[in-house]
């Protein structure tokens, strides 16, 4: 209830009550040690400069600590004032990248349909233009999915699950999936592998999902760009780091779009173009699950020979 009260008032108050009770209480003391008037006089002017001193220091820091406390509350406050900010700019910035990331696959279901409509379209048109829907569908989902998990990523919702991992199986497991992108679109790709440890000493303690999802983005965006020609990946111990890398002989990234590859959805950028024929979170995503592992992924190289992408991650 004393904290309801003004500050001002709170110390005139306490200054109140402490002056009466030094009143009472000091003249009883001095009239009780004393009996000749002049000494009592002498040490009521004493007491009176005692008083002072006294409340001197009890009212600086009484002040002190509201100060103090005053202070606290402002930084608080100011500390949830630039969250909000900061919220509201982040939903700002993704509202005005979702749109980016939507509209491509959305805008291809919706001419597929109409193509579909017309009544001169033949069977095998129409056919044709439900596997475009569907894998424009599939491409929707995967990025609404992307945007989710980069959203949790960025709330602090992801949790490691460290647990041994044979990265030898993990790279072929990869590389399998890699393969089935590679059937789907029916292009002349091969893949290679390059396991820098020997069976046996491949296993390591690793969040052995969030590595595979992270590969396996890596290589499907190389068979998205590359038509033909070859990819690679592998990986080696470099001191207390694993390094994986994946390459392809696809045409590069343009100069333009590598300061862009890896922005999410919730960082501003003047250009929101992406690497690849994928929804265009692949990358994005990746680099989110790399940093919650306490790793890094970046474009190593890229020219008209093909491109190199870069995992790092601390093991020991």
């Amino acid at each position: 209830m004393l904290n309801r009260i003004p500050f001002q008032y709170r110390i005139t108050l306490l200054y109140i009550v402490f002056g009466a009770l030094w009143i009472i209480f000091s003249d009883e003391l001095v009239a009780y040690f004393f009996d000749d008037s002049k000494t009592i006089l002498k040490v009521s002017t004493y007491k009176g400069w005692l008083f002072v001193l006294v409340t001197g220091i009890m009212l600086f820091g009484v002040i002190g600590r509201e100060i103090k406390r005053r202070s606290q509350l402002f930084n608080e406050l100011n500390a949830a004032k630039e969250k909000a900010d900061e919220a509201d700019r982040l939903r700002t910035t993704f509202l005005a990248n979702l749109s980016h990331y939507i509209r491509t696959p959305m805008n291809s279901i919706l001419g597929f349909i109409e193509l579909y409509q017309e009544k001169d379209t033949s069977e095998k048109n129409h056919q044709l233009y439900l596997s475009y829907i569907n894998e424009s569908s599939q491409n929707l989902l995967q990025t609404l999915t992307s945007i989710i998990e980069i959203a949790k990523i960025q709330e602090g919702h992801v949790k490691i699950d460290k647990q041994p991992v044979n990265l030898n199986e993990l790279l072929e497991s990869a590389a399998n999936l890699s393969q089935i992108e590679i059937s789907q679109k029916k292009r002349p790709i091969s893949v290679s592998i390059s396991l820098g440890l020997p069976a046996g000493k491949d296993v390591f303690s690793i969040d052995r999902n969030k590595l595979l999802l992270i590969l396996s983005s890596l290589l499907n965006n190389a068979v998205s760009f590359t038509k033909a020609g070859e990819i690679s990946i592998g990986y080696s111990l470099s001191g207390s780091d694993l390094r994986f890398w994946v390459s392809d002989t696809g045409p590069g990234v343009p100069v333009e779009k590598q300061a862009t590859l890896f922005t999410n959805i919730f960082q501003k950028s003047e250009n929101t173009s992406t690497y690849g024929e994928g929804p265009g979170l692949s990358l994005p995503l990746s680099a989110s699950i790399a940093k919650l592992l306490h790793g890094n992924l970046w474009l190593e190289k890229s020219g008209p020979e093909g491109s190199t992408f870069m995992l790092s991650i601390p093991v020991y």
